[in-house]
């Protein structure tokens, strides 16, 4: 039995204990003892059951639940968010580890009857929201149809709410498929680079070297200091504290630049090797240098970020079909 003074029964307390409250969280336990069994519940479980009354979808919101299982030191939850195919003509499905077995579908994002096909979109999840922004979609008003074209649009679905729906963000300002895409400090989002080109011909697709970051207290996107130089098919993250004066940095890594042909006929991309950050406060570029050397490797696969607990990022996996890669200490190395 919990202590008068946990930290489960003081927020119960504020939760319940006052005039208008409707009764006890589980009829039969004291409240700090039915807040811990609510708070260990799954993510599908505690999205089901928000509506069973005023107190529980109080308790079960993200702004009580997150400081309650911080309060009684649990471990953090993460879930997994699964795009299997085109977000706005399926459903996402998301997994909760600690219920391996329970996949709970989100519903599709709204879509136009002219578009379809959307592709290279960048989804990420900031606090209790996932976004999803960009892309490139094919018009079914256009010809030929194999064209694609990049988009801004930006969409913002919220996991604490019971009744789950994507909410239509402002339109980025620039259009972009394939780009880097990280949470940024204070809960925005930062983007830079991407484009939209055709699958076998690169030369007759769009590549741009903008930055831009949404701000979500006054609902904004915000142009930034462009990158040195237009890049598409690259990944990003924020590294807390990695500049030289301990400043957050936007890292963008990887992608492509350039074209050249094979036999002055087929196009072919010219991947970049080396890496660039953005200073969140200063707002420059600083280039990184090369992440392998000419003919290690080429491409750059889907990168994972770990940061410890002062949010600092201490190492950075890259996928790379059945090879991951380690970059301990930002300096690659294989695995």
């Amino acid at each position: 039995m919990a202590s008068p003074s946990s930290p489960s029964r003081r927020l119960a307390g504020s939760l319940i204990l006052r005039p208008g409250a409707e009764g006890s969280l589980i009829p039969g336990l004291p409240d700090d003892v039915a807040a811990v069994i609510l708070c260990l519940l799954t993510f599908p479980d505690q999205s089901r059951l928000r509506a069973t009354s005023r107190a529980w979808r109080l308790l079960l919101s993200a702004a009580t639940l997150l400081p309650l299982r911080r309060s009684l030191r649990l471990p953090s939850r993460h879930l997994v968010c699964l795009f299997p195919t085109d977000p706005s003509l399926a459903s996402p499905i998301l997994l909760d580890p600690a219920a391996p077995t329970a996949w709970w579908p989100l519903p599709p994002i709204p879509c136009s009857p002219q578009l379809y096909g959307l592709a290279n979109f960048a989804a990420i999840a900031v606090g209790s929201h996932l976004y999803v922004l960009g892309g490139s979609h094919f018009d079914a008003r256009s010809y030929p149809l194999g064209h694609p074209l990049p988009s801004a649009a930006a969409y913002r679905l919220d996991l604490a709410l019971s009744r789950h729906r994507w909410e239509r963000l402002p339109d980025m300002h620039i259009p972009r498929g394939s780009f880097a895409c990280a949470a940024a400090p204070g809960g925005g989002v930062v983007v830079a680079g991407g484009g939209s080109r055709h699958p076998t011909l690169p030369s007759s697709g769009s590549r741009t070297s903008s930055t831009e970051w949404y701000d979500a207290a006054t609902r904004t996107w915000n142009m930034a200091t462009a990158m040195p130089r237009e890049r598409a098919g690259c990944v990003g993250f924020v590294a807390h504290g990695a500049g030289g004066v301990g400043e957050d940095e936007f890292w963008v890594m990887g992608g492509y630049d350039r074209y050249t042909t094979v036999g002055g006929v087929v196009p072919n991309d010219l991947y970049c090797r080396d890496a660039m950050a953005l200073g969140l406060w200063s707002g420059k570029w600083r280039e990184i240098g090369d992440m392998w050397v000419e003919g290690e490797r080429r491409r750059l696969g889907p990168v994972a970020a770990i940061s410890a607990e002062d949010g600092k990022v201490t190492d950075v996996f890259m996928l790379d079909g059945d090879d991951i890669f380690r970059s301990g200490n930002l300096s690659p190395i294989c695995l």
